[in-house]
């Protein structure tokens, strides 16, 4: 995600300096960013990244729509958590599936800001009070293709469209479709303040063609795109970062998943229900444990909750106890653990800090389970079977030295689980690793070595209930460079 040498980046990447500077290159511009600031990179960009030793660099996917050219923009203390949970959302350990009302873009952009645009016949459309209703109109903001019904049933489950707009008028003053035409015509001022093209930002806010846009702009403003363009009130534009707050109206929940490594935790704001090896524990902010390879975990996270991956170990190092208590690392605000897990997943973002320092931490302050020889023989086949997914037990087992047998009995006796449908589990695993990583399905079913795609997609669903497609990169173009262009965890450490 931090590039140490010059990587052209596929789509936008906002690097947020949180703590020191960095010194970035973007398309041969040498710029020191300072803490408190960050530099966005636009789709095409040749970036890298030389960080001072004490330098906390949050690497953010950002949204398509941005500035042309690579641009500064000021960080405020209140978007760090914001630009944490982007983060987490690229490294693909949430469900994104059982997120209906979450965006398809990520929730952190860079908009050109005209001085004049108040005074030139432009004003941003009132915001609803409800917290519903902001998630009604945030959808209809960012993706403006969606349809009016499905917005509705997305963002407020069990409300009518007609309630919908009946509530709407009474909070803004504004229908929706005139809050719509508003909304696209605010968006579309930034992106011709931005020098996009008249037919791409026609396209972009929602119009089937030109001509039409040009009306609809009309119709709002008082003018045409391309004489509102050119008016000299409308020069002058400035970069400034938003990030969206609707993640923290927002439930959300890890997949179900058998880990091929030990992965470290941590509640950085808010609570979550941890259940793992027939335990269940509730987090507080700043508490942190390890999840055991090989053992099926399942969180939930509150609204307004953060929890993040702060580090991993692999299950062929031995076995670690199921957590019967959490350590205590202190929260949002403990950058050593912020650091810790950027050094973790990014390589070069968490200030020189040890990539292992992180999970150490969290194993050494947490109270976990006695474990045995059948505990390690347990972690040793995930995480085997995760590196290389076709290995059957057997086989696994002569790799391993343990007989098949013994394997498959501390398999049913760790897991609870039959050792098919615990194979399936960490294969199934993998493959939503990989999904998530931008692999088509086809890719993934030839690599788990399935030889017909309706096989593994029959077993993929049985595990995830839900097809591969759904749950790929939903929103390739966006998170795929910060999956892609970081050190992400390896299979076998997963």
């Amino acid at each position: 995600m931090l590039p140490p040498r010059a990587t052209r980046l596929p789509e936008p990447l906002l690097y947020a300096v949180v703590r020191g500077s960095a010194r970035i290159i973007a398309d041969g511009d040498r710029h020191l960013i300072q803490s408190g600031t960050a530099l966005w990179a636009p789709a095409g960009a040749t970036v890298e990244v030389r960080a001072s030793s004490e330098a906390i660099v949050i690497p953010v996917p950002a949204a398509s729509t941005g500035p042309v050219r690579p641009a500064i923009v000021r960080v405020d203390p209140a978007h760090l958590p914001g630009l944490l949970h982007e983060f987490s959302r690229a490294l693909g350990h949430l469900d994104a599936a059982h997120e209906d009302a979450a965006p398809s873009e990520p929730g952190v952009r860079v908009r050109t800001a005209t001085r004049s645009r108040a005074g030139h016949g432009l004003s941003a459309p009132p915001a609803p009070a409800s917290p519903e209703l902001q998630d009604l109109a945030e959808m209809l903001a960012d993706d403006p293709h969606l349809d009016l019904a499905s917005a509705v049933e997305a963002a407020v489950t069990g409300w009518s469209v007609r309630t919908a707009q009946r509530r709407f008028a009474a909070e803004t003053g504004l229908t929706l479709s005139a809050w719509v035409r508003r909304a696209r015509a605010w968006t579309a001022a930034e992106l011709l303040a931005e020098g996009r093209d008249i037919e791409w930002v026609a396209h972009r806010v929602g119009y089937h063609s030109s001509a039409a846009f040009v009306r609809g702009f009309a119709e709002v403003v008082g003018t045409t795109p391309g004489r509102w363009r050119r008016s000299p009130d409308a020069e002058e534009p400035a970069a400034e970062l938003v990030v969206s707050s609707a993640w923290r109206r927002r439930t959300h929940r890890t997949w179900a998943r058998v880990n091929g490594g030990h992965v470290a935790v941590w509640v950085a704001v808010g609570s979550a229900a941890i259940a793992v090896g027939g335990r269940e524990l509730r987090l507080r902010a700043g508490e942190a444990v390890v999840l055991p390879a090989g053992v099926r975990n399942d969180i939930g996270i509150e609204p307004g909750s953060l929890l993040l991956p702060v580090g991993f170990r692999s299950g062929r190092t031995g076995a670690i106890g199921a957590p019967l208590a959490p350590a205590q690392v202190g929260g949002i605000d403990s950058w050593h653990m912020v650091s810790a897990m950027l050094a973790a997943y990014t390589g070069t973002g968490g200030g020189g800090a040890d990539p292992s320092r992180g999970f150490d931490a969290v194993l050494r302050g947490s109270t976990r389970a006695d474990v045995g020889d059948d505990d390690t023989g347990l972690a040793a086949l995930a995480s085997l079977i995760a590196l290389e997914p076709h290995l059957t037990i057997e086989e696994a087992g002569r790799r391993l030295g343990r007989g098949e047998r013994d394997l498959r009995r501390i398999v049913r006796e760790r897991s609870g689980e039959t050792p098919a449908a615990w194979s399936r589990m960490v294969r199934m695993t993998r493959a939503r690793n990989r999904l998530g990583l931008g692999e088509t399905a086809t890719e993934v079913s030839r690599e788990l070595g399935y030889a017909h795609l309706p096989a593994f997609s029959r077993a993929f669903r049985a595990v995830h209930g839900t097809a591969p497609a759904s749950v790929g990169c939903r929103a390739p173009s966006a998170l795929l460079p910060a999956r892609s262009a970081q050190r992400v965890l390896a299979p076998h450490e997963r």
